[in-house]
């Protein structure tokens, strides 16, 4: 299944042809791009769409996360 994100999450992804995203194939590139950037609605919307062990392993193991954005979720998720 090549599970096509929703449109209003196209503006985190500037970069990327969006309609090749899915995140059966790029959920930890996602994910590290929803976590820094996104708002309220995408970091609910991508909550549901994964489980805590891999939130873990993204924020553990992300070059692209900043400093501030781990700390958070690092803090949020009592790590």
């Amino acid at each position: 299944m090549n599970k096509q994100l929703p449109q209003d999450l196209k503006k985190y992804f500037w970069d990327c042809d969006f309609n090749e995203l899915s995140m059966d194939k790029f959920a930890f590139f996602i994910s590290e791009r929803i976590l820094n950037f996104g708002n309220f609605d995408s970091v609910n919307w991508l909550l549901k769409q994964i489980d805590r062990e891999f939130l873990i392993e993204v924020i553990k193991n992300s070059r692209n996360l900043n400093k501030k954005t781990r700390n958070y979720w690092k803090i949020k998720l009592c790590l």
